[in-house]
Formats: C-alpha cells, sequence, structure tokens
C-alpha cells in the first residue's frame, strides 16, 4: 500500500473519530481541545516517523516471530 494511501486511511479515521464528534456535540468540545499536547501531538509525530521510515512498527514481534 501506498504512502499517500496511508495518510489518507489516517486522515479519514481522524475526521471521523475527532473532528465530527467534537464539532457535532458541542458539549464535547472542551474535552477534545483539552491536553492535545499529551494525545494528539506526540501520536502524530509517532505517525508522521512510521510514515517516513524513521520508526520501524512491530519490528520486535517480527523479530520474535522470525526466530
Amino acid at each position: 500500500m501506498g504512502k499517500i494511501t496511508v495518510i489518507l486511511i489516517h486522515l479519514c479515521a481522524l475526521w471521523n473519530n475527532l473532528i465530527v464528534p467534537c464539532v457535532t456535540v458541542p458539549e464535547n468540545w472542551k474535552y477534545c481541545t483539552k491536553d492535545l499536547d499529551v494525545w494528539l501531538y506526540p501520536e502524530l509525530i509517532k505517525g508522521w516517523d512510521a510514515i517516513t521510515g524513521e520508526l520501524c512498527l512491530y519490528c520486535d514481534e517480527k523479530e520474535i516471530l522470525n526466530k
């Protein structure tokens, strides 16, 4: 699967699971915008690192299975 496809899938998931519920239910907005530096920004950086190849996802599991 191409990198652009992966990025689009994750953006759609972000839109459907975070943006839409926060915007459509005003009571959720204060919880959605709370502590973004704790939960959102680190995961965005981790996702970018995975897409660019700097982070190897499931490498430990792969090594265990290859033994």
